[in-house]
């Protein structure tokens, strides 16, 4: 567990990182046929999501729990949600914080389903067995003993019937 807990905290970091860097410096609305939108340009939201979603799928694929979606899922919408709600926090209306219950909430269901979706494929493709992909690279033998290992077949064990 504390593999995961790393994980979910470099997520957190990660997402008020890519606030900072697609949204946290547009503070400009825009006008589209005379109605005033923004702050934020569809590109900015979709690049900023994109990453977000992307390093969470790693997170979860390097992890290897099922039982750990829920902390993968809820990570990088808590490290996002503070710095938003800071910044939106300015907000004289008082909305900023149904904004913020909407990151929160909004975020955690879309990744939870993200990562469910992840984890079927993954099991699925590797015949209903929990090996990940990429536990699968980090466990790649290499160096010397791989080398050697290559050369000279296993050796039957005595003692197990064969």
């Amino acid at each position: 567990m504390p593999r995961v807990l790393l994980q979910a905290l470099l997520l957190a970091l990660f997402a008020a990182a890519m606030w900072f860097a697609w949204l946290g410096w547009d503070h400009s609305y825009y006008y589209v046929d005379g109605v005033a939108q923004g702050p934020y340009r569809p590109w900015q939201v979709i690049g900023c999501g994109g990453l977000i979603s992307a390093a969470t799928v790693f997170a979860h694929l390097r992890t290897q729990h099922p039982r750990a979606i829920p902390v993968l899922a809820a990570a990088p919408g808590i490290g996002f949600a503070v710095p938003w709600a800071i910044d939106a926090s300015s907000d004289e209306t008082g909305m900023w914080l149904i904004g913020l219950w909407f990151v929160l909430v909004g975020s955690f269901i879309g990744l939870i389903v993200l990562l469910a979706v992840t984890e079927v494929v993954v099991t699925a493709r590797h015949g209903g067995g929990r090996r990940h992909p990429m536990a699968e690279a980090t466990r790649l033998r290499t160096g010397a003993a791989a080398r050697e290992e290559r050369r000279e077949p296993r050796r039957r064990s005595a003692g197990r019937g064969d």
